[in-house]
């Protein structure tokens, strides 16, 4: 689900800025000024998550954002299959959706911006964020004169003026719902899907006005109405996490139709017998549902898959009479089915991937630094001996927590919780190795970062899913996949952080849960668990006014480390108490969305406690806790090899670093 830039803490810099290195008190002597190179990129992906179509008196289009560390949005032209333009988008990194107005203008949203692209233009427009604090826009809709927004984390809906560029911010549309997740706009009215608890809302566009419009009873605990259309009278709507699509009669006022699972995002236009189309998960085919009859019929197209949006176009064959229906897919094809002669075919747009945004990195037991990238995954190994990258997109999803553990490395991924194993001396096989062997996603929980090794077993410790509090510490064992999942270990907070101290866990907490519910503590926790027995035998405060800890780490002297976002502190088992503490970083908890993870520590071959701390790369005296800064303007993905040397990220781009 959700969108890159909710996930950091602070925007990352263009440009790192190394800091002169000073020889910390009481460590042997480091060199003067820190060697930072870039190493390379290690992944690349090419995943559009929403397009539009539109057409004008030049041609049909198609209007594609593939996602990157800056998005770029592809012009396609639908008649000859061909990418005419692409033109990047600043400040962004991809795109759920647009709208094309009736002049052929289409309208992007991209992370919090809007975009403009006129037809025939050599740029896009930035039309900045027009609603100040809203980090995501979703899909959009338009009547012809304005364009309707929704958006994320206040869950409103916001119209641009297509003429005179006028805003208006129609507030959160429901109390409580931080996604305004799908848009639609038919007869004076906008049609609004929230979650995280599903709710269609209707608003009057002009006066503001709105009412809810019921889901049926059985599906008011799905947690987002997760695309809309509108279709003369006529509202689809797909539910999210079920994928059931709904029908509901505008005029009559009442629901009338499930028509199965969908794999979204939309239903078509109409063709010239009023029938719109859809990909169901259900058969396997591209679905005809008629706007007059209220019958569904199967097309010949099967194995279809999945629609980021429709259009239709025009492809003067004799073949292809009349108007031909388009989509594209996630990997850029463009399926193409023509209603009167059956014909179909799916053809490459040439649409170029881009770099990904690295989400993970750790050092693996093999020598190589492993990653995976937001929001496309994979699996990426890069050896520092030869300087070469072993790149294998698709072999495991999002990982949010990577932990090297008795010659294995264990993801944690998103969404679902799913729990990988890889084994780095076998070649990456999708499918097998990695080799999932557990999910936690029937517990409702769905971000795995923190991991540590315990005995024959790896604990974890997980956010929960969308608009739930409460995560989950799990000790599970590879071998078998036999777990205990313990949720609430502290009550309706998240386990943010582990380690393991002699026979116990030791685990660090933050108070927020999945996106879209606002929590209720108002302080992190440490706890210790005995997985001999499970059970909680200790919990404490870390330090006082911290929401969240994002780190946990032992040292070879058997010290504990632990971390906050830019603090640094030191934790006695015995006492059960913090000892030290030492900023590194200034932070402020006050009108923060949520922190999930944020600083990474380990210990370096002199003795320094090394990390990103925040946005900085720093080590600090065991001893004395001088602060050695390193650089600054990292992402907050951090890793250290077994030498001492350093690597982290700046969006999609690796970087070394020796001290």
């Amino acid at each position: 689900m959700p969108i890159q830039q909710r996930r950091r803490l602070a925007s990352v810099a263009v440009l790192a800025t190394l800091v002169a290195g000073t020889a910390v008190s009481g460590l042997p002597a480091v060199a003067a000024t820190p060697t930072e190179t870039l190493v390379g990129v290690p992944h690349h992906n090419l995943a559009i998550y929403g397009a539009t179509f539109g057409s004008t008196s030049a041609g049909d289009y198609a209007y594609a954002v593939a996602r990157g560390t800056t998005g770029a949005l592809n012009v396609i032209d639908t008649r000859t299959a061909t990418v005419v333009r692409t033109l990047p988008l600043p400040g962004a990194g991809g795109s759920w959706g647009g709208t094309v107005t009736p002049d052929g203008t289409a309208y992007i949203g991209a992370d919090s911006k809007l975009f403009r692209y006129r037809p025939g233009a050599d740029h896009v427009e930035d039309l900045g964020s027009p609603v100040p604090g809203e980090t995501t826009a979703w899909r959009l809709a338009n009547d012809g004169e304005r364009v309707f927004v929704g958006t994320f984390p206040t869950g409103k809906v916001y119209s641009f003026h297509h003429g005179t560029g006028a805003v208006r911010d129609y507030g959160q549309i429901w109390p409580g719902e931080q996604y305004a997740r799908s848009v639609a706009v038919a007869n004076g009215k906008i049609y609004v899907g929230l979650g995280t608890v599903a709710r269609l809302v209707e608003v009057d566009v002009e006066s503001g006005e709105r009412r809810e419009i019921p889901l049926p009873e059985q599906y008011r605990t799905e947690q987002f109405v997760y695309d809309l259309d509108v279709h003369q009278h006529t509202l689809f709507a797909r539910l999210a996490n079920s994928n059931r699509v709904l029908v509901h009669d505008l005029k009559a006022g009442q629901w009338i139709a499930e028509l199965g699972t969908a794999s979204g995002l939309d239903f078509s236009p109409p063709d010239a017998k009023k029938n719109v189309y859809f990909s169901s998960t259900s058969t396997g085919r591209l679905m005809a549902y008629n706007l007059h009859t209220r019958t569904l019929t199967p097309t010949s197209f099967t194995g279809f898959g999945t629609s980021r949006g429709f259009g239709w176009t025009h492809l003067d064959d004799p073949e292809w009479p009349g108007r031909t229906l388009v989509t594209i897919s996630l990997g850029g094809n463009l399926s193409y089915y023509n209603p009167q002669s059956g014909a179909k075919k799916v053809v490459s747009a040439g649409v170029k991937g881009h770099p990904a945004q690295l989400q993970t990195v750790a050092a693996g037991p093999d020598g190589k630094i492993w990653s995976s990238a937001y929001p496309s995954g994979g699996i990426t190994s890069y050896d520092p001996a030869t300087g070469t990258f072993n790149e294998n997109a698709g072999a495991l999803g999002q990982a949010e927590g990577l932990y090297s553990y008795q010659n294995r490395i264990y993801a944690g991924v998103y969404p679902g919780a799913n729990l990988l194993e890889i084994d780095p001396a076998r070649p990456i096989v999708r499918g097998t190795n990695p080799r999932q062997f557990a999910s936690l996603g029937a517990d409702h929980q769905d971000r795995p970062f923190a991991i540590t090794g315990v005995g024959n077993r790896v604990a974890f410790g997980t956010i929960p899913e969308y608009g739930q509090l409460g995560g989950a510490l799990a000790l599970v064992d590879p071998a078998t996949g036999a777990k205990e999942v313990h949720r609430n270990v502290v009550p309706e907070q998240s386990v943010t952080a582990l380690t393991t101290v002699g026979n116990l866990v030791l685990g660090g907490t933050g108070i927020w849960g999945g996106l879209g519910i606002a929590p209720t503590q108002t302080e992190a926790k440490l706890f210790l668990w005995d997985p001999a027995t499970a059970t909680k035998v200790w919990e404490g405060t870390a330090i006082p006014g911290a929401k969240a800890i994002t780190q946990l780490i032992v040292a070879p002297d058997g010290r504990i480390w632990g971390a906050t976002v830019g603090t640094l502190f030191e934790f006695d088992p015995v006492s059960r108490s913090v000892v030290r503490t030492v900023e590194v970083e200034p932070f402020d908890w006050r009108n923060v969305s949520h922190v999930w993870r944020s600083d990474h520590l380990a210990v370096a071959p002199d003795g320094a406690v090394c990390g990103n701390f925040r946005t900085t790369v720093a080590c600090v005296d065991p001893e004395t806790l001088s602060v050695q800064k390193l650089a600054s303007g990292i992402s907050d993905v951090w890793t250290m090899d077994a030498s001492g040397v350093m690597y982290y990220a700046r969006g999609g781009e690796l970087y070394r670093l020796v001290r």
